[in-house]
């Protein structure tokens, strides 16, 4: 009798595309959840003492947003798995180093021994076209723009280009520190038809640890941790860009 997973595999390999938009859509949707739930955003507002008549700083959790719930997962469900399915599933793994000629693949494809090395080459290969390219100019620009419209922002494209303007290369770099060595053994070692399962589950804890680092006193800029002061972004709502590679 055929296990949960074993139709889930079977699914993902008839209808890639459905299957990938349903899961990724409720992954992005259960790690805001977790996000929000376990790391609420904290921010202060001015109130005014009632027995001193001053105005002080007050610390405030803000309530829990579904809205921002829903957004992701309309996000991961139509815009991300998609286009992740057509590069990951169906582009990046026909990219072959092409530092290797026709003759030494052929050789290196047919000698048991040598063939782990050829697959090592391609995947660097993919890995460094994956990351050097993909997440700057489509996740984080696509992420920014979908979400700001979403939300339904006065002059969403002003709002789209400032978050870029002041966030995109620390976005970057925050990426491809958390990204490239889980991409590495992904790439590597998993199924092709896995890998956006894969990267959605690491993804949760990502985006966890992200919330983590920007409402929790003595994490994030000045910490003196350097993962923490590099994935310390300005920008709260662009918590989430980084969620997937």
């Amino acid at each position: 009798m055929p296990t949960i997973f074993h139709r889930y595999n079977e699914l993902l390999k008839r209808h890639p595309f459905k299957t990938n938009m349903v899961s990724t859509g409720l992954f992005f949707g259960f790690g805001d959840a977790i996000a929000q739930s376990c790391f609420p955003h904290k921010f202060t507002k001015e109130e005014k003492d009632e027995k001193t008549g001053f105005t002080k700083q007050v610390e405030v959790v803000a309530d829990y947003s579904i809205d921002r719930t829903l957004r992701a997962l309309v996000y991961g469900s139509f815009f991300f798995a998609p286009l992740s399915v057509i590069w990951h599933g169906k582009t990046l793994p026909k990219i072959k180093n092409p530092f290797i000629n026709f003759n030494r693949r052929n050789q290196m494809r047919n000698d048991p021994l040598q063939y782990p090395r050829l697959h090592l080459y391609d995947t660097l290969f993919r890995l460094s076209i994956d990351q050097l390219f993909i997440p700057g100019l489509i996740w984080i620009p696509l992420y920014n723009t979908v979400m700001v419209i979403l939300a339904q922002h006065h002059d969403p494209f002003t709002v789209i280009k400032n978050k870029l303007e002041t966030n995109w290369w620390t976005v970057l770099k925050a990426s491809w520190t958390v990204w490239v060595p889980f991409q590495l053994l992904n790439l590597y070692f998993v199924p092709v038809y896995l890998r956006i399962v894969c990267s959605n589950i690491y993804a949760v804890g990502w985006n966890s640890f992200l919330s983590f680092i920007h409402n929790t006193k003595g994490h994030g800029k000045g910490s003196g941790k350097k993962i923490e002061e590099l994935v310390d972004i300005e920008d709260d709502s662009n918590l989430t860009t980084m969620v997937y590679d």
